[in-house]
């Protein structure tokens, strides 16, 4: 079933693209989910009505210009590797915290997007060996910023909070479930960055998504990293990728939109 245009709001597009004091070649969009390369959404995220359904040709139909979608984990290493952190590395990760957890994999100065752009969808592996409930055992399940840290503290706290940096604050106040839920999602963030460094191995993995910006959670992270890594007898052997810091936190989607479209 093709999807609604009045809730994707293409009247108010078409009418910013006839009044815009620049002329508008074409549209970007950076959006939660599995993409393909021709704008099919295996998945969609939270955007309901993008699931399943051929965006870029609606959207094209519609607007009369050039569209291209991209994952936005994707999309945020692209721009990284255009204007950020990552603009003089060759083989490199972003993963990217937030709802869920996307990221990208740069290999040899190229991204790449794997079966169907499945490659960078870190938040869908699984950090349990269960043979059942395998969301609650997916690395979004306990990675994410708010599908894992916001989620994990909501339910303990029998409060709704959706917003990492109010955790941190009530942590730094003397909240114990705090220190608790963010030390377990530090420890989370650390395993992901350990299996991503022996899968793949990159030299630097890059956290990206706005909690990245919070200076705190990042030495904490990094912390978790290397204790992992010193303790784990095989890994202390070996050289290990860097974790750092992505510099466009959450500017990045979009900029990385924009240079898709530009390099279509």
């Amino acid at each position: 079933m093709p999807i609604s245009l009045n809730t994707i709001n293409c009247k108010l597009s078409q009418q910013f693209i006839e009044n815009s004091a620049y002329p508008v070649e074409g549209v970007g969009i950076s959006a939660p989910g599995i993409i393909k390369e021709n704008g099919y959404m295996q998945t969609s995220g939270a955007i309901k009505c993008f699931f399943q359904q051929y965006i870029k040709e609606e959207l094209e139909a519609v607007l009369h210009l050039p569209v291209i979608i991209e994952n936005d984990g994707k999309c945020a290493g692209m721009a990284e590797k255009w204007l950020g952190a990552a603009k003089n590395e060759e083989n490199f990760v972003c993963l990217i915290l937030g709802t869920a957890i996307g990221g990208a994999i740069y290999l040899d100065g190229k991204l790449r997007r794997g079966l169907g752009g499945l490659a960078g969808e870190f938040g869908v592996s699984l950090i349990g060996l269960e043979n059942k409930n395998y969301s609650e055992q997916s690395f979004a399940y306990h990675a994410a910023t708010v599908g894992g840290l916001c989620r994990h503290y909501s339910y303990a706290k029998k409060e709704r909070v959706l917003d990492a940096q109010e955790i941190i604050k009530r942590a730094m106040q003397g909240d114990e479930l705090a220190k608790t839920c963010l030390n377990d999602f530090y420890h989370a963030v650390a395993v992901l960055c350990v299996n991503t460094a022996v899968t793949i191995a990159p030299e630097k993995i890059f956290i990206g998504g706005g909690i990245s910006e919070n200076q705190l959670v990042m030495e904490e992270i990094k912390k978790a990293y290397q204790t992992i890594c010193q303790e784990y007898h095989v890994l202390s052997l070996i050289e290990m990728p860097s974790v750092e810091c992505c510099e466009l936190h959450n500017h990045a989607g979009m900029l990385g939109a924009v240079y898709c479209l530009l390099h279509q």
